[in-house]
């Protein structure tokens, strides 16, 4: 009986030391390289305007003059959202972030649902700055279109992946 309780004690006890030790990351590759999937449109781009398009930690002071003709690459408030023209789909998005990061776009469709993913990633240095994400989907059929765009990627602290994803526009787009 007593050889019963010692090991049953022995059990119960490497049982709670396995599962206080920390267990190792699930990413095994030590990258921190954004992981989307590929986009499943043959006819889709995209492109960043403004300093996530190529952050550096070096240059990330602002214009001298800090005027708005510094940022020609901005949009104006009517060009932002998600809209259609002719067959296509025209996404643009204006976001304030922490300088040093930098953004990478996934689109996808299924059925009439087009999810375009922005995926964030890199540490943040200790000033903000603008970027404009823009993508565009051509050659779609006629029909309604239900568009999400969705921002995930790493935490700008540490650039580890996040689990969170927000919805920053949702739009039924129609090509006719």
């Amino acid at each position: 009986m007593k050889r019963i309780i010692y090991v049953m004690v022995l059990l119960v006890a490497l049982v709670i030391i396995a599962c206080n030790n920390k267990q190792p990351p699930q990413n095994t590759t030590g990258s921190t390289q954004p992981i989307i999937s590929a986009d499943t449109l043959p006819h889709s781009a995209w492109s960043v305007n403004g300093c996530a398009e190529k952050a550096t930690r070096k240059d990330t002071k602002f214009p001298a003059s800090g005027e708005y003709t510094d940022y020609p690459g901005l949009p104006s408030g009517d060009a932002l959202g998600i809209k259609s023209n002719g067959d296509s789909i025209v996404y643009n998005r204006f976001e304030e972030h922490l300088c040093c990061r930098q953004v990478k776009v996934a689109i996808a469709k299924k059925d009439n649902i087009i999810t375009i993913t922005e995926y964030w990633f890199g540490k943040g240095c200790k000033c903000k700055c603008s970027s404009t994400v823009n993508a565009v989907i051509r050659q779609l059929p006629k029909g309604e279109y239900q568009v999400y765009a969705v921002a995930t990627g790493t935490n700008p602290v540490d650039d580890k992946p996040t689990e969170g994803r927000d919805t920053v526009m949702s739009q039924k787009v129609t090509i006719r």
